[in-house]
């Protein structure tokens, strides 16, 4: 296998990534008005269904502010980006 056929793999793996990244993100900013944002349940009901994870409030309240860069209160994709890199370092609000 060549140079160029790996990077062609690597390249497809991470799009398909990226793409299923972002229907999960859509699949749940979708249950309000807000289409193109996270709120706070929201966001909860994504970590706790896709990840496995149990969020208190006082976490959730900790994790919103950290990614809440425009502060507006939601989360949006790009912010919801830095989320996807804090779990890849395996960082979160303790």
């Amino acid at each position: 296998m060549g140079t160029r056929h790996i990077r062609a793999v690597i390249t497809m793996s991470l799009e398909s990534a990226v793409q299923i990244v972002a229907e999960v993100f859509h699949k749940y900013a979708g249950e309000d008005e807000k289409k193109n944002t996270l709120n706070c349940e929201e966001l909860k009901k994504l970590l706790e269904a896709e990840c496995s994870k149990k969020c208190g409030a006082g976490k959730m309240k900790c994790l919103m502010k950290r990614l809440d860069e425009n502060k507006d209160g939601e989360i949006d994709i790009v912010e919801f980006g830095a989320l996807i890199g804090m779990m890849a370092k395996k960082e979160s609000c303790s």
